[in-house]
């Protein structure tokens, strides 16, 4: 089955986000990539961008305004996509609109004078790594615990089940925002909350999968013939019952990127100076009125992201589906 026109969309969409994320350093940074000729007074490296990744020579090299030798034409260097670093504050260009001119700020700068282009690129790699873990968490959680129920039953069931429905009944967004009010809000801990947070979904598909399963007869022949309970969990069913859970893994990447953008956007999620898509649209708040590049960009950034797994997610479901296949 070719993937349609959607399909392709979504995977162009994520490819891209994707590539934004693995090499923000090179798409976004202060310091030049190459620098040609130098005509100033000062000692500069070769490559300012290689060697800032030394402690000792980037404090040297935070002193130096590249950007600003390159417009007196002293040096003449190769910079970054956007030229700015995401942590960069400048008072003097507080709530600038997208300008294109050279080092210009292609997506106009916050309330404190940081590049809002810089600072979506870097957020694209915050933004994805916690889609990517917390489902990952998620993920080993909700195998684990619906393996378990579907395959035992019984008492063990009846349990797992019951401890499945509690977990749902709690209002997942606040559940989540009470975890973060009392343990300090970071990356580290939004991916945490998130991963214990939404591994329901998974749980029940594969308890219900291993329930169906357990009964066939490749698995009745693996125990006929000694296999042990693991190898007929991991060997036998769950490699059979993987289907609906990718599916479903796609979808719960879309909702963990959304929920993040919300939660930093109330102001409990990843906080600054740490870059995010929900960061950039907390400050939009207070600015609605004219600034409307801190509303545009980070929600269509959000939106297509969402959109495109969510596109993805549908056409896997009908890849994985033999009827419509």
């Amino acid at each position: 089955m070719k993937p349609d026109l959607s399909a392709r969309i979504s995977f162009y969409i994520i490819g891209f986000f994707v590539f934004v994320a693995v090499f923000a350093s090179f798409l976004s940074s202060p310091y030049p990539l190459l620098i040609l000729k130098n005509k100033s007074t000062y000692d500069i490296p070769v490559s300012p961008f290689f060697s800032a990744y030394s402690v000792q020579k980037r404090i040297r090299l935070d002193k130096i305004d590249f950007r600003g030798l390159a417009s007196k034409s002293e040096i003449s260097a190769v910079f970054t996509l956007v030229p700015f670093s995401p942590f960069e504050q400048n008072l003097d260009e507080i709530l600038i609109p997208p300008s294109f001119s050279r080092f210009g700020h292609y997506m106009g700068t916050d309330d404190v004078g940081r590049d809002v282009a810089s600072r979506m690129i870097h957020g694209a790699r915050n933004s994805m790594l916690v889609g990517l873990i917390a489902v990952a968490l998620s993920l080993v959680i909700g195998v684990v615990v619906g393996s378990i129920a579907g395959f035992y039953g019984g008492w063990v069931d009846l349990l797992l089940s019951r401890f499945i429905e509690i977990m749902i009944t709690f209002p997942r967004l606040i559940l989540i925002m009470a975890v973060l009010v009392m343990r300090k809000p970071s990356l580290f801990n939004v991916m945490i909350v998130l991963g214990l947070t939404q591994w329901t979904g998974v749980a029940r598909i594969l308890r219900a999968e291993f329930l169906k399963r357990k009964t066939f007869e490749f698995v009745l022949a693996a125990k006929v013939l000694g296999a042990t309970s693991f190898r007929q969990i991991f060997y036998h069913i769950l490699p059979n019952s993987l289907s609906p859970v990718i599916v479903m893994t796609t979808f719960d990447v879309a909702d963990v990127v959304l929920t993040e953008s919300a939660l930093s956007f109330l102001g409990i999620g990843i906080q600054p100076p740490d870059a995010s898509w929900g960061q950039v649209l907390n400050i939009s708040k207070s600015y609605m009125d004219f600034a409307w590049w801190l509303i545009f960009f980070p929600g269509l950034f959000i939106f297509l992201v969402v959109v495109a797994y969510n596109l993805l997610g549908d056409y896997l479901r009908k890849y994985l589906n033999p009827k419509e296949r």
